[in-house]
């Protein structure tokens, strides 16, 4: 009997040892499935933690952009560095609040917003604009935006992602492109209109027919010339020294010697006026060549000008003086030169003009407002 009890003690014993080995297996087998699975916990984590990393160097190194989230009551949860920037709040005056402040009052007032753009996002999926925002000192600016939803895994509406930037300075650009392509259709059809009345007045003012071509033709030159001095300030005006000097040097004498004089501060005559101006010029100097002080091979013109204070800004006041020339009479009849100082000059630019015939040479003293705002561009008599 002993015998057997101790056989069974010996095979039960063997068991355990048996079950005891299965057992420590499993251990080493469960002790290496938590270390790989804890090591890949590690690298996850490691992983999310170097994309969250990356996604707020992205928010917070976005500096040109106005990035934050808003919860679907429309109050801020996130804030970026560039919306600080932008608008001029900090996160922490901005978190739990609404935007309403950066909107437009008239915005507010006539499209709801800005509820009723998340409204749009939720109808939409989206929505984009272009408007004026308020920054927090009160300075208005253009902003160029989106707004999207912020979606969970199963596709529930979490808030909502609103992305702007401001855009002042492009709109600015745009405005002054579309204003300079309105001013230059005005100045083509300007141009024309000037042309058409040279045209026109060079034909009545021609006694012989053959020269008409002559006289037509140095008139669109002195137009054109008017043209390029504006064209090379970017239509902000023509300055008076250099438009006596291209008017005058094809005058000059034997070996380019100068036969004219220019004296005067600096002065830039206003866009509207440096045509008419100009084609004035070229009316007396042509009137000179012919029958004054050009027609004769000492005589000279002497052209200064003095800037004085007036009620509507700086006026210039222009002395022409032809000197050395043969005796001078009034003309019979009024020529082209003398209506367009007349009404070119006088009455379309409120200024003041006196045209004298007087025996020593032709004088003509003009006196032109030059401050702004700029006077209306004339229609030349007719």
């Amino acid at each position: 009997m002993l015998r057997v009890a101790l056989d069974a003690l010996e095979v039960e014993a063997q068991r355990l040892e048996e079950a005891n080995a299965a057992l420590s297996r499993a251990n080493a087998r469960l002790e290496s499935e938590v270390a790989a699975r804890t090591a890949g916990l590690a690298e996850a984590n490691a992983a999310l933690r170097e994309s969250q990393e990356h996604l707020r160097l992205v928010f917070e190194s976005a500096t040109d952009y106005a990035i934050y989230t808003l919860d679907l009551g429309g109050r801020v949860r996130s804030w970026n560095p560039g919306a600080r920037r932008i608008l001029g709040w900090s996160e922490a005056e901005m978190l739990d609040r609404t935007t309403d402040d950066f909107f437009t009052p008239e915005d507010r007032a006539a499209e709801g917003l800005p509820a009723s753009e998340l409204r749009r996002v939720v109808e939409k999926g989206r929505a984009e604009n272009e408007r004026w925002h308020i920054r927090k000192d009160g300075t208005p600016f253009w902003a160029s935006g989106l707004v999207m939803p912020l979606r969970d895994e199963s596709g529930g509406l979490r808030g909502f992602l609103n992305i702007l930037r401001d855009r002042t300075e492009a709109r600015r650009e745009d405005e002054r492109r579309t204003l300079l392509l309105r001013e230059l259709d005005h100045r083509v059809k300007n141009t024309l209109a000037v042309v058409q009345s040279v045209a026109s007045q060079t034909e009545r003012s021609t006694v012989v027919p053959s020269s008409f071509g002559e006289a037509f033709r140095a008139r669109l030159m002195a137009l054109a010339r008017a043209h390029d001095m504006l064209a090379g300030a970017c239509w902000a005006g023509a300055p008076l020294r250099e438009m006596l000097e291209g008017t005058l040097a094809p005058y000059a004498g034997p070996g380019g010697a100068r036969r004219f004089t220019v004296d005067g501060p600096p002065v830039l005559l206003p866009p509207n006026a440096t045509v008419t101006v100009n084609l004035a010029f070229h009316e007396l100097a042509t009137n000179a060549a012919k029958h004054g002080s050009l027609a004769v091979p000492d005589g000279t013109i002497e052209v200064t000008w003095t800037v004085e204070p007036n009620g509507d800004g700086p006026a210039v006041d222009i002395l022409w003086r032809e000197v050395g020339g043969p005796p001078v009479a009034a003309p019979e009849r009024r020529g082209f030169g003398s209506r367009l100082l007349e009404h070119g000059l006088a009455r379309e630019f409120g200024g003041e003009v006196r045209l004298d015939f007087v025996p020593s040479g032709v004088q003509c003293r003009m006196r032109l407002t030059i401050g702004d705002p700029p006077p209306p561009v004339p229609d030349l008599p007719h």
